[in-house]
């Protein structure tokens, strides 16, 4: 009885210390302990004092309370170095950002919606978030629905966690009080005594800078799920006997022969196909439609006999748009048959597409339209056109982008590529030039300057 009336005393003490404490004396290297020395504290008072703390000033609480206080804006976490953001709205998840591989996670998102082609964001969109920016695209221009959008955000959030609550973990390091003043929490910087983590509240900071970006609340994610999702996916990780293995790692292959030994050629041309290098743990779940833990563990027994390693891989650069596999196009482009060549018409606008379609079909060019900048990649290489006209400025990829991506691709370095655009600004065509573009056409659209154009290039 008289340890836990100590213990009582001594935890109303702690945290009277513990808001007196200015916030400026807070870093990462200095720490507050109580002075614990008078007699009569025994072991189980101070590891009650311990676990309160821990328990008061953890990661999950401090997000729970957030969420309590609807708070809205940006969350800097940094454990040790590693840096992520989310974003709430009112207390729930909007966004999240940050990590090792953000391309890599945005692109894995997208499969497993359907959409089997990276997207890019234009040099001109100013988003807090490139990726959120994007989404927000995706859903204005109806090419996914509220159920995927959810699903992109589910995935991204929980992702993020997982790997916040592993680097926590693998810091090993006892969490300590950290301030809480929701009268002040713009200004408020949580941190545990132990310097493991920060978590940073940026009051009304968003992941789009303008209005008509920002998703419904019932199209948020409420933060108690999140972490239950998050939690429960670390407890399975670890029980594997995972917890030191990141699934941000790729697999690589150490001993072929010792492998073709041991499985079936089945097996073995099925392995060496999918553990390539160049794909993280995630991206080989997403590809096989499996979960990661599942994906992992059917590893194990390779990882352990060193017949498969775990190395550490770059991300996708963010001007890289990168196919997995060959999928053909969803939508079977519109075409039309002819014997002078084939030319591919890219642009938004079903009006010149139709105009383009009139004016060279009726030369004798077979045509393939195209509206949506995420299909115009998988087109090219399905229809290898002999010309393409492109047209400057489009949602979610323009036409600069658009250009490098396809001079990037050694069968079509020579393929006249001739712009179209609004602009006939020398800005404009010298930087077309520097893309890669062959030519330069003004709208609107004169058929004799298309037919000229294309007549100077596709040669019968």
């Amino acid at each position: 009885m008289q340890g836990t009336t100590i213990a009582k005393k001594r935890r109303n003490q702690n945290r009277l210390r513990n808001a007196e404490i200015s916030q400026s004396t807070i870093s990462h290297t200095q720490t507050h302990q109580p002075d614990f020395n008078e007699a009569n504290l025994d072991e189980t008072g101070l590891h009650e004092i311990k676990v309160e703390e821990q328990e008061e000033n953890s990661f999950k609480s401090q997000l729970e309370r957030l969420q309590k206080q609807h708070f809205t804006g940006r969350l800097d976490i940094d454990v040790q170095g590693k840096k992520w953001n989310f974003y709430l709205s009112l207390g729930r998840f909007a966004w999240a950002g940050g990590g090792l591989h953000e391309q890599r996670r945005w692109r894995r998102q997208l499969i497993r919606i359907g959409i089997n082609q990276s997207i890019q964001a234009r040099h001109n969109d100013r988003n807090e978030c490139w990726d959120y920016g994007l989404l927000t695209l995706l859903s204005q221009r109806k090419l996914i629905n509220k159920d995927q959008q959810i699903t992109i955000l589910r995935g991204t959030v929980t992702e993020i966690l997982f790997e916040i609550v592993q680097a926590i973990e693998l810091a090993t390091l006892s969490q300590n009080a950290a301030h809480n003043n929701p009268k002040n929490i713009k200004e408020a910087h949580f941190q545990n005594s132990d310097g493991v983590f920060t978590l940073t509240p940026r009051l009304g900071v968003r992941p789009s800078h303008g209005d008509t970006g920002i998703f419904p609340r019932d199209w948020t994610l409420e933060v108690e799920l999140a972490l239950t999702m998050a939690e429960r996916a670390w407890e399975s990780w670890a029980k594997s006997g995972l917890a030191l293995c990141s699934p941000n790692l790729a697999p690589v292959l150490k001993n072929r022969e010792k492998l073709k030994e041991q499985v079936s050629p089945k097996i073995y041309q099925h392995l060496t196909n999918l553990i390539n290098g160049k794909r993280t743990l995630r991206d080989l779940a997403v590809l096989m439609k499996q979960d990661v833990l599942g994906v992992t563990r059917s590893l194990l027994p390779y990882i352990r006999n060193q017949i498969i390693g775990l190395v550490e891989i770059e991300d996708f650069p963010p001007s890289q748009m990168v196919s997995q596999g060959q999928e053909k196009n969803p939508e079977t482009p519109k075409t039309e048959k002819g014997d002078r060549g084939v030319v591919l018409c890219i642009d938004d606008s079903p009006q010149v597409c139709r105009l383009m379609e009139a004016l060279l079909v009726n030369a004798g060019y077979r045509v393939v339209t195209v509206q949506e900048a995420i299909k115009a990649l998988p087109t090219l290489l399905e229809c290898k056109p002999d010309a393409i006209f492109l047209d400057l400025i489009m949602p979610i990829a323009n036409g600069y982008e658009i250009c490098t991506q396809i001079r990037r691709i050694d069968h079509f370095k020579e393929t006249p590529i001739i712009i179209l655009t609004g602009n006939d600004g020398f800005v404009d065509r010298m930087r077309a030039k520097m893309v890669g573009a062959t030519d330069f056409l003004t709208k609107p659209i004169k058929g004799d300057r298309v037919l000229a154009a294309v007549g100077k290039y596709v040669k019968v």
